[in-house]
């Protein structure tokens, strides 16, 4: 009984730090991110927060009442960790630019980790979106932070 046990431990610790590597892409997180991003009607910009607090287990959302913020907050919420925030992060990062690594890679668990990131060319958004990204993670006294900002302008003719 104890093998079983220890190989389903094993498969857990083994399919849950490879979701936080780092590496590539997360689609499923940029789709939401961009879709976010895209309803942002022109001359105007909204953001979501998401706040985690590991050692009370709990995870927030603030989306400004817009929403398609709502709906990017409901679906943060569910997926993402509140265990590990920079986890969160390096997805959030990884729309921006895929090969870049921000927040650590593989093994490597930042002691704290703040910054703030923008892109005018996240895959999928469109032309005219700016999306930024702003994060704080392992600040002594305060929950982890990641706000993700969309703006839309008027193209010029």
């Amino acid at each position: 009984m104890k093998i079983p046990t220890l190989i389903v431990c094993a498969l857990l610790a083994v399919t849950g730090c490879a979701s936080f590597s780092g590496s590539g892409r997360d689609d499923a997180f940029c789709g939401e991110m961009v879709k976010f991003a895209n309803a942002t009607p022109l001359s105007s910009q909204h953001s979501v927060e998401l706040l985690t607090n590991w050692p009370e287990w709990s995870k927030s959302c603030q989306h400004e009442g817009y929403q398609p913020g709502k709906d990017f907050c409901k679906w943060l919420v569910h997926n993402t960790s509140t265990e590990f925030a920079y986890g969160n992060i390096r997805r959030a990062l990884s729309c921006l630019d895929p090969g870049a690594n921000y927040a650590g890679g593989g093994h490597a668990v930042p002691s704290y980790l703040t910054g703030k990131i923008e892109s005018y060319r996240v895959k999928g958004a469109d032309e005219n979106v700016r999306i930024e990204v702003e994060y704080a993670d392992r600040i002594e006294g305060q929950p982890s932070k990641l706000k993700i900002t969309a703006e839309r302008w008027v193209l010029d003719e």
